[in-house]
């Protein structure tokens, strides 16, 4: 009879989970036609409850993206990027009929030249580019190169052009033609610049969407395949790393749903009396699954009592939760991520503070700008460069100001805010 029984559980547990998991893999695939099911039980349903609002704000985000992605392509139907190769002594061997369109040129008498002088970049300081700025250069060094040029070029007309450089294919054995060095030249135009931006947030969905979905479905294959060999322990544990996949997908969809109001004009702050104690509490609450994942600690030291701010409390939220994410992110397994806290005569200053690697030097105006990654390594999972783009816009829309700096060992970034008037 309990064999019965533990039978007829572990089927009635395993069919939620199994139409979770079909419902994972569809949405894993591009399918985000099919709703969710719902599933009875706390975890398993609020499971089902989380899948099928990703599920719904993924749709609408790739839906608009699309459309966004549609119209662009419609503008620039036609528009296309030039190719051209060069020996190891810059000799153009090689050049697409758009590169020789872009130039004025007809391609049998370019090659053979050299680059400079087909391209006719515009000498700065007296000097041709050509002779120390080079991205061509560059790149067999670096690995990969681009400038902005401007052009003058034979058909008379001056172009700003951007020039990303490959790095040559040369080595011991190799062939002259896999010597070449590919360089891509396209005209900078803000259609073009338009098209680029889709492309890459297209492409970053993509990516970050993958990692943890394809976490979240192995978790629920094990929990398929295993269920009743598994333990409450191991169950709690996969459920708790699907948890950390949906909170970092949700993360990613809110940061992009910020980033487009932000794009749009739609960023109006909603201004009302908040407790900013009780706003760092709620970050640190909603990142505690993925600080626990890296055995790390938060150690909050901020003063007592903490007075009261005029701001929207959803969106100072979204701001410590991106700064604790990346001071989760770039800190050690084991380390602690402190937040500390003063008060000024007419502005409130809150820091969190990693033990990370640090900021490079000169990095850190481009650290605020959209879609810009740490320069250094950055670990997995790798994110979009958003983050900090949302938390700067969000501060000054409240008339503060965000700086970064290099601390003792890691890295400050504090949030300063003006105090409410006293009335």
């Amino acid at each position: 009879l309990a064999v019965l029984f533990g039978l007829l559980l572990a089927r009635l547990v395993a069919r939620p989970v199994r139409e979770l998991t079909e419902s994972s893999v569809r949405i894993g695939r591009g399918d985000l036609g099919s709703p969710v099911p719902h599933a009875n039980g706390l975890e398993l349903g609020t499971l089902a409850a989380a899948m099928e609002e990703m599920r719904e704000r993924i749709l609408g985000l790739t839906t608009d993206l699309r459309l966004r992605r549609a119209e662009a392509e419609a503008i620039l139907t036609g528009i296309v990027e030039g190719v051209y190769a060069v020996d190891r002594e810059r000799r153009i061997r090689y050049m697409n009929p758009q590169a020789a369109g872009l130039l004025g040129i007809r391609v049998e008498d370019a090659i053979g030249r050299f680059c400079g002088d087909v391209l006719k970049p515009r000498e700065r300081d007296g000097a041709r580019p050509c002779e120390e700025t080079c991205p061509i250069l560059h790149a067999r060094f670096r690995g990969k190169a681009h400038a902005t040029e401007y052009l003058e070029p034979c058909s008379g007309l001056g172009r700003s052009v951007v020039i990303t450089s490959a790095p040559s294919g040369s080595g011991p054995g190799e062939t002259a033609e896999a010597a070449l060095q590919y360089q891509v030249i396209r005209d900078e135009t803000e259609l073009e610049a338009t098209r680029r931006l889709r492309d890459i947030i297209l492409a970053n969905i993509s990516h970050e969407f993958r990692t943890p979905l394809s976490a979240q479905l192995a978790s629920l294959e094990l929990l398929r395949d295993r269920l009743p060999d598994l333990g409450p322990e191991q169950i709690r544990e996969l459920v708790l790393s699907i948890e950390r996949g949906t909170l970092r997908l949700t993360r990613l969809i809110d940061n992009l749903l910020e980033s487009t109001r932000i794009e749009a004009g739609q960023d109006a702050i909603r201004r009302r009396p908040c407790a900013p104690d009780e706003i760092v509490e709620e970050a640190v609450e909603l990142m505690v699954p993925l600080i626990d994942q890296r055995k790390q600690t938060v150690e909050v030291n901020l003063p007592y009592p903490l007075p009261v701010i005029e701001g929207d409390a959803e969106r100072l939220v979204q701001v410590f939760v991106n700064l604790l994410a990346n001071a989760n992110k770039f800190s050690p397994s084991g380390s602690a991520i402190a937040i500390g806290g003063e008060v000024a005569e007419k502005e409130l200053r809150i820091w969190v503070e990693d033990q990370g690697p640090g900021l490079p030097a000169g990095t850190v105006e481009s650290l605020f700008q959209r879609f810009i990654r740490s320069p250094e390594e950055e670990p997995e999972p790798r994110g979009m460069g958003l983050g900090l783009y949302i938390v700067k816009s969000i501060v000054e829309r409240h008339g503060g100001r965000v700086e970064a700096s290099s601390a003792p060992v890691g890295t400050r970034m504090c949030v300063v805010l003006p105090l409410a008037e006293k009335k």
